[in-house]
């Protein structure tokens, strides 16, 4: 009978024992071990936006076009940095309950993405127009640059050069430029002789010439560039891209700096 007695008191105690550390350690160990999995998702789903953004501006960066602005690049480089680095980090569990406790309170802090997001999205755009704004100015069609400069209000006339009446017989040549595009200033008071604005020249407002590439452009301006100061004064000229902005010498400084500006912001206009 006392056997049978000892036999139960042992078997209730182990019992106690069982259900003591099931609910007070294993149920609440596995409780926090689902909780830190939802977490872990939770915050898995949220890191990912930015993952796929941020593998999104990658791709476009690893395409290596230039852009127009080097500084574009170098910011969007940046911030992709930034935004890897912005990503709250995920854990490997713990073993003790209480750390795991810990972990999720620290995981479960409120967790704000959008401007990580806003500032890698407009930083992705001003890269990409970047390069847009390049090829706008890389070897452009005459009807484009006519199209652009028609749009200045104080250029009142324009036209392209062909074969027959380029006065530099440079179109379409080795080295030569692809497109010559003559245009009226009413800024010009002096009056300039010619039939038509090709006739009339650099002279009656200026002319943007367009090359294959961009040393062939450098090379133009060097040309151009032994003529400043002298009898035959060329106007102003600057190389933007493939292109060559020229203005009239009757022009005064600041307006042959404006009207270049104006010209050059035309052309890299995106619509």
């Amino acid at each position: 009978m006392k056997k049978k007695i000892m036999i139960l008191s042992m078997c209730l105690i182990i019992g106690i024992s069982g259900l003591g550390y099931y609910f007070l350690s294993y149920a609440p160990h596995q409780a926090a071990v689902t909780k830190f999995k939802d977490v872990v998702k939770d915050l898995n789903e949220k890191n990912k936006e930015v993952e796929d953004q941020i593998a999104e501006a990658e791709k476009v960066v690893d395409n290596d076009e230039e852009p127009l602005d080097s500084k574009t690049l170098e910011e969007l480089k940046s911030t992709i940095k930034d935004s890897k680095d912005s990503l709250r980090k995920i854990p490997d569990i713990e073993k003790q309950t209480e750390q795991i406790e810990k972990q999720i309170e620290e995981l479960s802090q409120p967790l704000d993405y959008s401007e990580t997001k806003k500032n890698l999205s407009e930083k992705l755009t001003h890269y990409q127009n970047s390069i847009l704004q390049l090829k706008q100015i890389t070897n452009p069609s005459s009807s484009f640059i006519e199209e652009r400069l028609k749009e200045i209000e104080s250029i009142t006339g324009v036209q392209s050069v062909t074969e027959d009446n380029d006065p530099n017989k440079k179109l379409n040549k080795q080295g030569g430029y692809t497109a010559s595009v003559y245009f009226v200033d009413k800024q010009v008071n002096e009056s300039v002789e010619g039939s038509d604005i090709v006739q009339k020249g650099n002279d009656a407002g200026g002319d943007i010439e367009v090359y294959k590439t961009k040393e062939d452009a450098e090379k133009r301006n060097t040309y151009i560039s032994a003529f400043d100061g002298t009898a035959l004064n060329p106007g102003s000229h600057y190389v933007y891209g493939t292109i060559l902005i020229r203005t009239s010498h009757h022009l005064t400084g600041t307006q042959q700096k404006e009207l270049t500006e104006k010209i050059y912001n035309k052309l890299i206009e995106l619509k």
